[in-house]
């Protein structure tokens, strides 16, 4: 398996690739506050009742903080104190996402912020020494007296700490105070690091990587692995091939070998997934032929709720096989969903013969992040437009494009890596040329 990065001037995008094949994607607007996003925001009123405060982030995103997540909670602690004695209304705080809302709750947030690396994870007011459950009590031993934290710090030990020396966690500390010290000084929103190296933490078991960006090289082979840089012209070949998986993805059908398919349905309370033999010829024994294409299916629904990143209850409707070929499909799904990091529960087959899972759910789902009332989403609409502007750099210098002009960047035609004419209208690259060429199909349209 193997990490590709993509950076455009709006996004970061991620993809896991194994065997050529994309099982795992990512993506962000760089200005938008997601989950371990640092944000300045000021306290609008505080709820005694929840014993919570609600916070308004620059832009205008309403923020929810717990008591339990307030600074003073932790200078406090076990002691819980009133959300009036932490906070005040108008005051300014710095606090971290550490769960992304959906209409109507709000993000929810922590002043108890983080910033990983490889060997250590700092909390500039934990104020307590943390360890990895996977260290044993002799190399804790060893870790406690290595760092030495001043006032309010904390940090937690990784498992990957028990291989460095002193003076390669000491310069982890200092590069991560220095990165707190820079983030509490600005305004904007902020990631605390780029989103590949975010996910790379989350699988550590993938250790090589293919990116554009230097910082990101760098970064990732602080983590251990082995990175190759692009530095041709263009797009990186691999993100070319991700964009068809994505197009994919966002479908309702999916087809197997053989013809058969499935269709996934996506709606507010749960996913339900059809299995259809489809185009499948049937042979005498058809229960055992509706076994084989119900174990080609699991999965493959297994592969389509990582990529999608579907959660909360899903039911699968399968063919009518054997008992058997039910058991199978259920050890199937189980086996897969342990290769995940988030958790999954397969229930099996219930007396309507339909199958029930659950997954854990944390973010959006790939069509929630593309799709808003109906219509594109503003990342959706960046997803399809600056990959394929940055393409046609390679041959143009000016470009005309369609677009929501409600969902585009403000700076959007500045921070291209070509000339940019924008105009109302589908989201699309409508020309490219010189700037003259674009002039002209300007005005002969």
């Amino acid at each position: 398996m193997k990490w590709v990065s993509e950076q455009t001037a709006s996004m970061e995008r991620v993809a896991l690739i194994e065997g050529g094949r994309l099982i795992e994607y990512h993506e962000r607007m760089c200005d938008e506050i997601q989950l371990g996003t640092l944000v300045h925001a000021k306290v609008d009123r505080l709820h005694p009742t929840l014993g919570a405060a609600f916070l308004l982030a620059d832009d205008g995103t309403p923020l929810y903080l717990p008591i339990s997540e307030t600074r003073e909670a932790l200078k406090r602690y076990p002691e819980k104190p009133a959300i009036g004695q932490a906070v005040q209304v108008g005051q300014r705080l710095l606090v971290q996402v550490t769960k992304e809302g959906a209409a109507p709750k709000q993000h929810k947030v922590t002043e108890n912020i983080t910033y990983g690396g490889r060997y250590v994870v700092y909390f500039p007011f934990g104020r307590r020494v943390r360890f990895s459950r996977k260290l044993d009590l002799p190399t804790q031993q060893r870790l406690a007296n290595v760092l030495v934290l001043e006032g309010e710090e904390g940090i937690l030990y990784r498992t990957e700490a028990a291989h460095a020396n002193a003076e390669e966690l000491k310069e982890e500390l200092g590069t991560l105070r220095a990165r707190h010290a820079a983030t509490a000084s600005g305004e904007e929103a902020a990631q605390d690091e780029p989103l590949i190296v975010t996910e790379a933490k989350r699988l550590p078991h993938v250790e090589e990587a293919l990116v554009s960006d230097a910082d990101e090289k760098r970064r990732l082979e602080q983590l251990g692995l082995r990175v190759e840089r692009f530095i041709g012209k263009g797009r990186i070949p691999e993100m070319e091939r991700v964009d068809q998986a994505i197009e994919k993805a966002l479908q309702r059908v999916v087809w197997l070998d053989g013809g058969s398919y499935l269709l996934i349905e996506e709606v507010e309370t749960m996913t339900v997934i059809d299995v259809n033999s489809g185009k499948t010829l049937t042979v005498k024994d058809q229960q055992r032929t509706f076994d084989q294409i119900n174990e080609a299916a699991a999965l493959e629904i297994m592969r389509q709720l990582r990529l999608r990143n579907i959660g909360g209850m899903i039911i699968v409707d399968f063919l009518r096989g054997t008992t058997g070929g039910q058991k199978r499909v259920t050890q199937l799904m189980k086996e897969r969903g342990a290769r995940e990091t988030k958790q999954i529960e397969v229930f099996g087959f219930t007396r309507m013969g339909v199958c029930e899972l659950t997954r854990q759910r944390q973010g959006k789902s790939l069509l929630e992040r593309s799709r808003k009332n109906g219509s594109a989403s503003r990342l959706a609409v960046h997803r399809l437009l600056e990959p394929a502007l940055k393409e046609a750099a390679v041959h143009a210098e000016a470009a005309v494009v369609s677009a929501p002009l409600s969902l585009m960047r403000k700076d959007f035609s500045n921070v291209q890596p070509l000339d940019v004419t924008l105009i109302e209208g589908e989201p699309g690259v409508l020309f490219t040329g010189t700037e003259e060429e674009c002039k002209n199909f300007i005005q002969r349209h």
